[in-house]
């Protein structure tokens, strides 16, 4: 007799902890729906994901692309940035979270305001985020704010 035994190969790229929040939000948010309800929703978006996908999905073995982003929160009626913000609905302000990219936990209110483009996540290069970050109305705007124009340094 034969016995094969199959060990589970260790995944290449296991989701970090931005996936892992987006994993679960999704998760949360669409537990009140249903599976085939938000499956119907996202087919009607364009961006079908089946059933078993959401399945896989909240069982961290399917990745959320930026495509499918958009579409599940749209879906599910909240900003691409509630998606993405850690244990978004427990969390305080002084929590520190984790985020893929990021050494190490930092506190919930930074990484909140910089998903949403209200501050950068490193501290001093506000006038770096602001040119880059900022769609070219709200730019003008924050910079009208501060007393600057698009020229001042």
């Amino acid at each position: 007799m034969t016995v094969h035994t199959h060990v589970m190969a260790e995944k290449r790229n296991p989701l970090g902890p931005t996936g892992d929040a987006v994993r679960a939000n999704v998760k949360r948010l669409r537990e009140h729906l249903g599976y085939a309800e938000v499956s119907r929703r996202l087919e009607a978006f364009g961006r079908p994901i089946p059933d078993l996908g959401l399945r896989r999905i909240e069982a961290g073995d399917r990745r959320v692309d930026v495509d499918d982003l958009m579409a599940l929160a749209a879906v599910l009626g909240v900003s691409p940035a509630s998606l993405l913000m850690p244990e978004l609905a427990t969390v305080t302000e002084k929590d520190l979270v984790p985020v893929t990219g990021w050494q190490k936990p930092i506190t919930a209110i930074v990484v909140w305001r910089w998903l949403t483009a209200a501050q950068p996540l490193v501290r001093g290069t506000l006038g770096t985020f602001v040119d880059r970050a900022l769609p070219s109305w709200e730019r003008e705007q924050r910079l009208s704010k501060m007393g600057l124009t698009d020229g001042d340094d």
